[in-house]
């Protein structure tokens, strides 16, 4: 199942963050995931011809493409990585559709709001499904405690790049 959503313009910055599926299951730090997203993805262009499009952490694998300047991450904690890649693209392709400059450039002073209501529009024409719904505050939501490890990991590659 689709999980999360991410679109991260050139300066790391998110400008999509949605939740699919359960809440919470990247945390609530929208930049330290995004800021994450976008330095493995340059570290990895950097080291090989070829640039990273997948990323496996616990259960989750983000599936990774990249048009104009935009990232977009899309997780998924089921195998249907083929399907995933498909529907990825077709999200790619709607968004520059929608946002036709936004699909190459986006400035570190533009309102990224404009944004705001694509992961509603995306549910709306049956691409992505809405949250769980199972709770009608996340407050009560047992996974608005749980996240990924990004800081540690954060850190551990510091560590590793330093040495």
């Amino acid at each position: 199942m689709i999980r999360n959503l991410i679109v991260i313009d050139n300066n790391s910055r998110p400008i999509v963050s949605a939740n699919f599926g359960e809440c919470h299951s990247l945390g609530q730090d929208d930049e330290l995931i995004s800021g994450f997203i976008s330095a493995v993805y340059s570290f990895s262009k950097m080291l090989a011809a070829d640039s990273l499009d997948q990323i496996q952490m616990r259960g989750l694998t983000f599936i990774i493409k990249s048009r104009g300047t935009l990232i977009f991450a899309l997780s998924a904690d089921d195998p249907n990585r083929a399907t995933h890649e498909k529907t990825l693209v077709k999200i790619i392709d709607l968004f520059e559709d929608l946002y036709d400059y936004y699909s190459t450039c986006v400035d570190p002073d533009v309102d990224t709001s404009v944004f705001h209501e694509f992961p509603r529009f995306l549910v709306d024409q049956s691409i992505l499904q809405p949250n769980c719904g199972k709770y009608t505050d996340c407050k009560d939501c047992p996974n608005s405690e749980r996240d990924l490890p990004l800081r540690e990991l954060t850190k551990e590659l510091d560590k590793r790049l330093d040495a």
